[in-house]
């Protein structure tokens, strides 16, 4: 037999029809907890000592005068349950029951689940409906059978949902077919094993990273014979893998040539110093292996400044502090001498600067450099690094003419052939010419009278003739030809005798070969 519940005046009214021909339909939506003993009065409205009202509740009519109500409370709160309560949908209360003795005791740590049946001894228990009809039965667990709700595709499709449960058609719409399924959309593996045999391939992922790997041996790529495989990250390509075996890293293109090609540095770990295996060297390792080597060394350029870790060799003073290698390679090299030293020629060589602080490099600015001798004895006696004046091999200069005896030195002129000479008198103007004998006067005859005449004259004072005028004129000569002939000259003798010779001086301020001029440097670092 059922409990009986007190039907209140207000939900009597709630439930009989206008004009009392039958009872409305309401449904009970509320179940209110009362956690002490109270008076089932008609008139209550509100459920008294009422912890609270819950939801989670099924109901179902097993007789016209009875429900069989399932209730679930899986909060954490405690309490004693004495009595309930019935709410419909307006809030109106139906009925009330309560009982001296605890219906049930409940823990924070326990779920309640009551399932009780109510007799309405005084109205038709048909003309109620429940909200929920989850707990006439206990809910279904992987341990229990009981009542579960079904899950909408949306609910699937979400798969965080730990309480409903998944038909075949929801589930065919979420979940791929063993064979042959299409997938139209994202694929998540969180831990999966897939292909035959013993090797296998895995697939997981945490709540940051996904993982492959094969219990074999694993391939990734393309089975086309023009097909490319990739490797995208950050939705760009980061690398390519090409049907010609070539890989390419990066945006790079193809040449058509490297096995590798990448488009930007390379990094990797640098080898240990003196590494000579097959490692790639790194540009660390390379410009430490070549500055080690190659610190002191000195080279000749044709520049006018020194270039990244070489310094000019001008004799400067240097911090030690400041070129530790170099300052090693001089105290090393045999050739390092104390500053006064240096400064007395030895310019070839480091010098201890300061002793404590500096050091100097070598001087060789406008020198010629030669070979130390190292005891070969071509030029003995002088140590390394010392500066060595100009000079020539020891020789002298000697010159003389030859004794010839007395002689004498015949010469000649060419033969001309036979020919004479012709040539003329100098113009001397307008002149006469006086005849050296006295002639007869003819005009005027100082014997007979001035103004006779007379073939002759007997005069005594002789009387010079001249010729007429006849203006400037020369006259012209010849030679009489001589035949072809030559003439003979004659150079007297000296006596036995010699010349002597004055030999010039020639050259400069140093003894020096052809050169060029070019810049001595030493790698300091």
């Amino acid at each position: 037999m059922g409990s009986l519940i007190t039907v209140t005046d207000a939900g009597r009214a709630a439930l009989v029809a206008p004009g009392n021909d039958g009872t409305n339909a309401h449904k009970i939506v509320r179940i209110g907890l009362a956690t002490a003993v109270f008076s089932t009065d008609r008139g209550l409205t509100t459920l008294p000592n009422e912890l609270k009202r819950i939801a989670t509740f099924g109901g179902e009519n097993i007789a016209p005068d009875t429900v069989h109500v399932t209730m679930q409370d899986d909060t954490s709160d405690q309490y004693t349950l004495f009595g309930l309560g019935l709410y419909l949908e307006n809030d109106v209360l139906l009925g009330v029951y309560s009982q001296a003795t605890p219906i049930m005791e409940k823990s924070p740590a326990a779920m309640l689940l009551l399932s009780v049946d109510i007799q309405f001894a005084t109205m038709d228990a048909a003309a109620l409906t429940f909200g929920d009809a989850t707990f006439l039965n206990p809910p279904a667990t992987t341990e229990v059978p009981g009542v579960i709700e079904l899950a909408t595709q949306v609910e699937v499709n979400a798969g965080t949902d730990a309480l409903r449960a998944v038909t075949p058609k929801t589930a065919a719409m979420r979940y791929a077919a063993l064979t042959g399924a299409d997938f139209t959309g994202p694929i998540t593996a969180k831990n999966s094993s897939f292909g035959a045999g013993t090797k296998r391939g895995n697939i997981w992922s945490d709540a940051t990273n996904a993982y492959f790997y094969s219990d074999g041996h694993a391939y990734l790529g393309s089975q086309a014979a023009d097909g490319i495989a990739a490797i995208v990250a950050g939705n760009n390509v980061a690398a390519r893998a090409l049907p010609s075996g070539r890989v390419l890293v990066g945006p790079a293109n193809d040449d058509g040539i490297g096995l590798l090609q990448v488009a930007g540095p390379i990094t990797a770990q640098t080898p240990v110093a003196g590494d000579s295996s097959k490692r790639a060297a790194t540009t660390e390792f390379v410009v430490t292996a070549i500055a080690s080597a190659s610190v002191g060394s000195i080279v000749l350029e044709p520049r006018t400044t020194a270039r990244a870790g070489f310094l000019k060799c001008n004799g400067a003073l240097l911090n030690r502090a400041d070129y530790p290698a170099l300052w090693a390679y001089a105290q090393a090299s045999g050739a390092i001498v104390a500053e006064a030293n240096w400064s007395a020629g030895w310019w070839g060589c480091f010098s201890t600067g300061n002793g404590a602080t500096t050091f100097r490099i070598p001087e060789l600015r406008g020198e010629f450099l030669r070979c130390w001798d190292d005891a070969r004895g071509v030029d003995a006696s002088r140590g390394i690094g010392f500066t060595q004046g100009s000079q020539n091999i020891w020789h002298a200069h000697g010159a003389s003419a030859a004794a010839v005896g007395d002689h004498v030195h015949t010469a000649w002129t060419d033969s001309q052939g036979w020919h004479g000479h012709h040539g003329n008198t100098y113009a001397i103007g307008d002149h006469q010419h006086v005849l050296d004998q006295p002639v007869p006067i003819y005009v005027v005859d100082s014997d007979r009278g001035v103004g006779a005449s007379s073939q002759f004259s007997i005069d005594t004072v002789p009387r010079y003739p001249y010729t007429s005028w006849s203006g400037a004129h020369g006259h012209g000569f010849d030679t009489d030809g001589a035949g072809t002939h030559g003439h003979n000259v004659g150079i007297g003798g000296a006596g036995t005798h010699t010349h002597g010779i004055t030999v010039n001086g020639d050259g400069g301020g140093e003894a020096r070969p052809r050169n060029i001029a070019l810049l001595a440097l030493i790698r300091a670092y």
